[in-house]
């Protein structure tokens, strides 16, 4: 892009980074209010500041010299503390919070526009003074201190303009969202393009967006369409007598995953130049060996794919279309089942990053005893509620919780319990069934609930359920509108007031995850009763799939028994 300089520039724009434009106004850190709070304070009010401060940096491991001193950044710090976590009393961290708050008020970055510091070159000046609506040139200002200070003039200003527009937004974003300014900026300047006499330039664009990788299905021939319609007609409705048919039919969800690897494979043959849209007429284009390769290929992870068998996954479903779908015989499925081979993953399916990361709070022997007390404790905090929704409430997620420590249900099922379908009781005993239609892996499941599980139940039913909206469901977690509750509200359910009172992140799924990490690290031998509650078909799944996280319990136990023999042994030679 072609930049001019501007007639009244005193500088030369290109010694200016982008990065530089908006970062000339000091930044303020924690450590400088630190310093300022010695200086200024006295007293108690030291005393507590000081505190404040060595909490932040020394529990909660803040960079007090890295950490601009802002109110956005207050806030995004105490968003994410928890009292439990710090070792200090709830009312402890409020107070904490409001130490820290009053000092970056009276001694932190002030709250001043940096573009209001900034000069701005005659014709943008112009420009901006032309514009009608307000809100509009306060949309502008930003990108005309950034084109006056780098000597781009308003006609020169394009897309690619804008690259380096976030990089200076980025570099500043002391209190706003940089991609929102961008978004914001490109809004109100294609604005005034349409509503402004003789405006510069042409309409601008998010820099960098590209066209979205995958394809639609209508991309491509009416064939491959109908041809993919065909195939999940036969999946969804498998004929007993037809061979090449599966022994099940396949749920709505599997075949939405069968969907996207055709889209996907589709759009890389085409991403990639190999073929045209038009030539993609059916699925059997997956079958060719070199075709399969080159669509696969995108989806190997590396830098692009962070997720192993992401390819091997998409690779065993050309091989199941092969087998059902066209009826091919083994040998002439050979190829493409060696491709399929070569990308499964060496150890299996493994636990993500993600999820191994938010398990490592439950090495902690406290946050165990605090994810299995939450129960009772929820039910008394409800019970002391006041308003009767809020109660029932509470009660409820006492009750959704504890079921799902006790069964380790997906949340899929979970929500969609039924009374009396899937609950059974036999005597004080108390069992929830799972069919072989609505479990997962085609497994049915019946699991026996513990006696505090069942007094929660007992409680929900008959003192607290009645008062939910559309209770008149047999849904044993109604939602409003009648059916089962909706699987946000199930997940705000058994997460967000497990974080607010326990300090346990916890996402539905990762009670699975937590159940297998707290039973088998204790008792190594109960494995296979804990794949059996999980509804795994395989004992590997559960090894594959949900531990991996037992080395250190296994060192645990090791440990101990060595130091058992060390102690126990001072005579045993004798």
């Amino acid at each position: 892009m072609t930049k001019r300089k501007l007639p009244d520039m005193q500088h030369d724009p290109k010694a200016i980074l982008d990065e530089e434009v908006f970062t000339k106004v000091p930044r303020i850190v924690l450590a400088d209010v630190l310093k300022q709070v010695e200086v200024q304070y006295t007293g108690t009010q030291l005393r507590d500041a000081r505190s404040a401060f060595r909490v932040l940096s020394e529990r909660a491991s803040i960079d007090l010299s890295g950490t601009i001193a802002t109110a956005k950044s207050i806030r995004e710090i105490f968003d994410r503390l928890h009292h439990v976590n710090l070792g200090v009393s709830q009312k402890r961290l409020a107070n904490i919070r409001s130490s820290v708050t009053k000092a970056v008020e009276a001694f932190g970055q002030p709250r001043t526009w940096v573009t209001r510091q900034m000069p701005l070159v005659p014709e943008w000046t112009t420009l901006l003074d032309n514009i009608p609506e307000r809100e509009w040139r306060w949309g502008l200002n930003r990108l005309a201190c950034y084109c006056s200070a780098k000597g781009i003039a308003p006609s020169d200003v394009a897309s690619d303009t804008l690259i380096g527009f976030r990089k200076a937004t980025d570099a500043e974003a002391a209190y706003k969202d940089p991609r929102l300014i961008l978004k914001v900026t490109i809004n109100r300047w294609n604005r005034c393009r349409k509503a402004v006499p003789g405006w510069p330039g042409g309409m601008l664009t998010m820099p960098g967006k590209r066209e979205p990788y995958m394809m639609p299905l209508e991309a491509f021939p009416q064939s491959f369409q109908d041809d993919v319609a065909a195939w999940e007609e036969r999946m969804r409705a498998p004929d007993v007598l037809d061979s090449r048919a599966p022994v099940r039919a396949y749920r709505p969800d599997t075949l939405q995953g069968y969907r996207y690897t055709f889209r996907r494979l589709a759009s890389a043959l085409v991403r990639s130049s190999r073929l045209r849209p038009e030539d993609i007429r059916d699925l059997a284009v997956f079958l060719d060996e070199a075709h399969l390769k080159v669509a696969l290929r995108p989806f190997l992870k590396g830098e692009r794919v962070k997720t192993e068998g992401y390819a091997y996954r998409m690779a065993s479903h050309v091989v199941v279309v092969g087998k059902h779908h066209f009826g091919l015989d083994e040998e002439t499925l050979a190829p493409v089942k060696a491709i399929a081979d070569r990308l499964k993953p060496q150890g299996g399916h493994v636990m993500g990053a993600r999820n191994r990361a938010r398990l490592e709070q439950f090495d902690d022997e406290e946050v165990v005893q605090r994810l299995l007390a939450f129960p009772e404790q929820e039910l008394a905090r409800a019970l002391a509620r006041k308003r009767t929704l809020h109660r029932s409430k509470g009660v409820e997620r006492a009750f959704a919780v504890s079921l799902a420590i006790f069964t380790g249900l997906r949340v899929k099922n979970l929500r969609q319990l039924r009374i009396p379908h899937n609950i059974r009781r036999s005597g004080r005993r108390v069992f929830v069934r799972i069919s072989e239609e609505e479990a997962k892996t085609h497994a049915p499941l019946e699991l026996e609930l513990p006696p505090e599980c069942i007094a929660l139940l007992d409680l929900f039913i008959a003192e607290h359920r009645g008062t939910l909206p559309a209770s008149e469901s047999d849904y044993l977690f109604p939602g409003e509108r009648g059916g089962p509750r909706s699987y946000d509200a199930m997940r705000h359910a058994l997460s967000d007031a497990l974080w607010r009172h326990a300090g346990i992140r916890m996402s539905p799924h990762l009670y699975r995850h937590a159940i297998a990490k707290i039973v088998v690290e204790r008792h190594p031998e109960l494995v296979h009763d804990v794949s059996r509650r999980l509804g795994h078909k395989s004992i590997n799944t559960t090894y594959q799939s949900y531990l991996g996280t037992e080395g250190p319990a296994a060192s645990r136990r090791v440990n101990t028994l060595l130091q058992q023999v060390r102690d126990d042994g001072s005579g045993a030679s004798e």
